[in-house]
């Protein structure tokens, strides 16, 4: 056996690919569980049988299509975390980075699903939390002391997700006029302490990146005129 799936045909591919077109063009109007199928396949020339041999419904493929757009940066970004010598700061600014060039890239499609709560937004959600989890744990591991209960990593993981969605929604409210740089670096101004820990600064501990956080405050107090 040769192991090829449907999926390497040529002409899945470019069935395929009229499909997502033609759903980001209707999706950047209007939610996608508006969208019927027939209305779907009509927009991409392909027949309702065909368009199943895809996906359950247009929401179920916005979802996938999403989450796999952003899913090879992510993986990349979180096998980086988990070095020993990963630059945990720098490696969140390009996670955040990451996501917000991919909200350009599809901004009317946002705009709607940051309006909206939907299946695909659900699905969104519960990726980017996935996603928060392997940055999370990767950092957490490096930890001294006793490590950090099921319940603060928990909080943590729903922490970042919901970070990312309401950087996304501010982007967008302020009509993505700052460079996604700014936004990023606006972020981790108000970012916990714990994500702006350092590896070089030493052992990490929850208990070292208050007093960090607390020295920095009070060294840009001091400096102030």
């Amino acid at each position: 056996m040769s192991g090829r799936t449907p999926a390497d045909d040529p002409r899945y591919q470019r069935v395929r690919q009229r499909l997502v077109d033609s759903l980001l063009e209707l999706a950047a109007s209007r939610p996608a569980e508006t969208i019927s199928v027939s209305e779907l396949t009509t927009a991409a020339g392909v027949s309702r049988a065909v368009f199943y041999s895809h996906a359950s419904s247009p929401a179920g493929l916005l979802a996938d299509v999403l989450v796999g757009e952003l899913e090879p940066g992510f993986d990349a970004l979180a096998e980086q975390m988990a070095r020993p010598d990963a630059d945990y700061v720098e490696i969140w600014r390009r996670v955040y980075l990451t996501l917000l060039d991919h909200v350009r890239d599809h901004r009317a499609v946002y705009e709607v699903l940051t309006a909206h709560e939907s299946a695909v937004s659900s699905a969104l959600t519960a990726y980017l939390e996935q996603a928060a989890s392997c940055c999370v744990l990767a950092v957490t591991s490096r930890f001294e002391g006793p490590p950090p209960t099921e319940l603060w990593k928990t909080m943590a993981v729903n922490q970042q997700a919901h970070n990312m969605l309401a950087v996304i929604r501010a982007w967008i409210a302020t009509g993505l006029t700052d460079p996604p740089e700014v936004v990023v670096d606006t972020y981790l101004t108000l970012a916990p302490p714990w994500q702006l820990a350092r590896a070089e600064d030493g052992p990490i501990s929850l208990r070292r990146v208050r007093s960090l956080r607390r020295a920095r405050s009070r060294d840009r107090e001091t400096s102030e005129p």
